[in-house]
């Protein structure tokens, strides 16, 4: 049985009451989706709590889940929701692409130079990814972080495939404009 077949199931004990097969999707996917919202957030507690209302969502409006898309897509594009709707209420510090692809640690090690350069350049291309609008910003962490094909990051977004590749092509684009004097300059 594979993924989809084994979230069909679990969906169909959930709208039938069963609130253990609920545990299951939530045990199933909370890293995930606490994944996307950190790395959207850059903050673990708001994360959390973002993760918690995607969660009490999707207990509530189980029941309208048609079946139409994967379980996981139709739970994706819940949290791209939650997470342009928590960014648009509290325009909060954006992205920080240290969170994104993990820390560097600095030690005495005869590679700390080596981390440390990394660590540098971690946070300089954090802060370009920081500045990308939104929308192009969830785009390119649910194509390269999260491995979501095209069509299924247009079915989260609400937006076509032509529309997806667009707001990806457009991200490079800005963080190569953003990125390229500084490559030029020696700095990453």
């Amino acid at each position: 049985m594979n993924n989809a077949d084994k979230d069909f199931e679990l969906v169909k004990k959930v709208k039938a009451g069963c609130e253990k097969s609920f545990e299951d999707i939530v045990n199933i996917y909370k890293h995930p989706i606490l994944n996307i919202i950190y790395r959207y957030t850059s903050n673990y507690d708001d994360a959390e709590d973002i993760a918690q209302e995607v969660f009490v969502k999707v207990w509530k409006n189980i029941k309208s889940f048609k079946g139409k898309s994967k379980f996981s897509t139709w739970l994706y594009r819940i949290t791209v929701n939650h997470c342009l709707n928590y960014v648009n209420k509290h325009k909060k510090d954006p992205i920080s692409f240290e969170r994104v692809v993990g820390k560097g640690r600095i030690s005495d090690s005869p590679n700390s130079e080596i981390t440390y350069e990394k660590k540098t350049k971690s946070e300089i291309i954090g802060k370009a990814l920081s500045n990308l609008p939104d929308r192009q910003k969830i785009a390119l962490i649910l194509s390269k972080f999260e491995y979501k094909s095209y069509s299924e990051i247009s079915y989260i977004m609400g937006v076509s495939i032509s529309s997806v590749e667009s707001l990806i092509f457009r991200a490079k684009v800005n963080l190569k404009k953003e990125l390229l004097p500084l490559r030029e300059k020696g700095e990453i």
